[in-house]
């Protein structure tokens, strides 16, 4: 007799990066409503500072879980602070503070109530925490099979729907990056359960197949990007685990998958101060 276990957390996080495709890919939409949405994205990336807020959410057997994040970040110097928050059957809970300072990324230990500096490598090291999914397209019109565009009172709404063929591009796309990941993982020196499990993650991965992907832009007055909207649903094998403990590959589920970006404001001095508070934490 079988029982269900939830799904890994690692597979969880890996499905978060498929929904906004892959940064590498060479865009030429210049026109209509996704040359609509890449200037938007231009624009967003041109502000002096901005507040954003990050949720991912996965629904999967009436259960629900998934992580917020808020963010502060000043563009002009690099640094930023954010709050990231996990959510599950017991609720949410704020796990990890960061703060950046342009070059270094500190984190808030809890254990000892102090913070921590951590080794960063290179530019892409210091980045805002997800703010690349609101300023890199990703694919191209030729990769988009229906868009639509809606406008009231100067907010434009800009949906489309992707191509199989695309989104199965991006799937061993990712693949490959799970198989490399998982090899590396195995030289790690983890425990033979960890390292099977991995495994299993990634033969889960490879049996899953989307249902409907569809992305979702609001573009506010000043033709800046404000909301970032993907839903996804994809069909995929459950992670079970029998009386004796071992694991395996169970019944296809589906799981639905949302992640919503927002910039709640931007160019405005308080948010530069709540980053300066910080700050001040850090360096105490």
């Amino acid at each position: 007799m079988k029982r269900r276990a939830q799904t890994e957390a690692a597979v969880v996080v890996i499905f978060s990066f498929l929904l906004v495709f892959s940064a590498a890919r060479s865009n030429t939409t210049g026109r209509g409503e996704l040359g609509e949405v890449q200037i938007a994205m231009w624009n967003l990336n041109r502000v002096d500072n901005l507040q954003m807020s990050y949720v991912y959410t996965v629904r999967q057997n009436a259960g629900e879980g998934g992580e917020t994040m808020d963010v502060c970040a000043d563009l002009l110097t690099g640094s930023w602070v954010s709050r990231h928050y996990a959510t599950d059957e017991d609720g949410t809970r704020l796990y990890l503070r960061q703060f950046c300072d342009g070059k270094n990324i500190y984190h808030y230990i809890d254990w000892n109530g102090d913070w921590e500096k951590i080794q960063t490598m290179g530019e892409s090291g210091t980045a805002v925490p997800q703010l690349q999914m609101m300023t890199t397209l990703g694919y191209d019109g030729e990769d988009v099979v229906e868009l639509e565009r809606q406008e009231q009172n100067g907010i434009v709404e800009i949906t489309c729907s992707f191509a199989p063929e695309f989104l199965e591009e991006e799937k061993e796309a990712q693949l490959a990056q799970m198989e490399r990941s998982y090899a590396m993982y195995e030289k790690s020196g983890a425990g033979e359960s960890e390292i099977d499990t991995a495994g299993l993650s990634v033969e889960q991965h490879r049996q899953s197949r989307y249902e409907t992907v569809t992305a979702t832009y609001t573009i506010d007055e000043n033709q800046i990007l404000q909301k970032v909207l993907y839903e996804t649903t994809i069909i995929m094998p459950e992670i079970v685990q029998d009386l004796a403990g071992n694991k395996m590959l169970g019944k296809e589920r589906e799981m639905q998958i949302t992640t919503e970006m927002e910039i709640k404001r931007y160019n405005e001095s308080g948010i530069n101060n709540q980053i300066e508070q910080c700050r001040n934490e850090v360096m105490y």
